[in-house]
């Protein structure tokens, strides 16, 4: 598959999608590339057609048939309308390979929680899917940093039911290292699980370096992920194909078109979509390390948490 990516990628570089379209016999997974590079020049009918005759092609395969059924809609709705769905993201979030991930991650934030009462700030918490089977009692007070006010409301119901205290911040990072009244405030730990990689490159150094003049300790959860910056590279093609159809195999039953259609075949099209401003940057473990040290941080250590589907999910401990 890799040349042939390869070569479709040449062609199309040389003479644009006609010239890779008239590859001879292309396999499923080089229809699904064509597919790909129609849909960022916004050739949706096209698209349909490349990802269809992918499906016929492997009618097996889970993965042209999902492909094939979101450019379907998208060529006859418009793609905001079959963006990422409330429902599809939360089958998906609960659903597959997040429940061990979840499971390992709060698992391992708990075991690096001091045994002393102490603070703790969670910046990007969500609805508290990793956080609260996390709390301790240990944890005296929590700040919670989260733009979305529903997941927020969410997360501070259940901190409520379980008497510990919390305060709360409508917004993101950046937003409450500028408020004058957090200069002089200092956690024991501060904690991102799966959110810092929302964070724009360019304000990373600023961002890891007030969390090191504010936290002791700082726990990253993120993923062990190729740059994206390319998406059309053949290797990172080859990468999303291959691990897409790990994820679409975890969902297999009830959850499946909910998950496929409202979250995961709207996602994988996004990484190619240049219609859209990008709002993830994800990037190798070996990145974040050099920018946390960059930042202040004498000690970097790696655990490694689940290997899940996407790329192998790991927790930096620095201090």
């Amino acid at each position: 598959m890799s040349d042939e990516l390869h070569q479709l990628w040449e062609q199309y570089r040389a003479g644009g999608l006609e010239a890779a379209a008239r590859a001879a016999s292309p396999s499923p997974d080089g229809l699904l590339y064509l597919a790909l590079l129609a849909f960022a020049e916004e050739r949706y009918a096209e698209a349909v057609i490349f990802a269809e005759a992918a499906a016929r092609a492997s009618p097996e395969d889970l993965l042209p048939r999902a492909a094939a059924a979101h450019l379907t809609r998208v060529a006859r709705e418009g793609k905001r309308n079959v963006y990422v769905s409330a429902e599809g993201f939360g089958a998906f979030i609960r659903g597959g390979g997040n429940v061990p991930l979840y499971r390992e991650t709060s698992a391992a934030l708990a075991r690096c929680y001091p045994r002393e009462p102490f603070d703790l700030l969670d910046t990007g918490v969500g609805d508290g899917l990793a956080l609260l089977p996390a709390l301790t009692p240990a944890v005296r007070r929590v700040t919670l940093v989260e733009p979305a006010a529903p997941l927020l409301e969410h997360t501070t119901r259940e901190l409520t039911a379980r008497g510990v205290g919390f305060e709360t911040f409508a917004g993101v990072l950046q937003e409450l290292a500028a408020e004058p009244g957090m200069q002089s405030r200092r956690w024991a730990v501060a904690q991102a699980t799966f959110s810092l990689h929302n964070l724009p490159p360019p304000v990373r150094p600023a961002m890891l370096g007030w969390l090191r003049s504010h936290c002791e300790v700082l726990l990253l959860a993120e993923f062990d992920a190729p740059h994206m910056d390319e998406p059309l590279r053949p290797e990172l093609v080859r990468h999303v194909l291959t691990r897409y159809r790990l994820g679409l195999a975890e969902y297999v039953g009830a959850s499946f078109e909910a998950v496929a259609q409202g979250f995961l075949m709207p996602v994988m099209f996004g990484y190619v979509d240049r219609g859209v401003t990008r709002t993830t940057f994800e990037n190798p473990m070996a990145d974040w390390e050099l920018l946390l040290r960059e930042a202040g941080f004498g000690q970097v250590d790696r655990q490694p948490l689940y290997p899940y589907w996407w790329a192998q999910a790991c927790l930096l401990v620095a201090c």
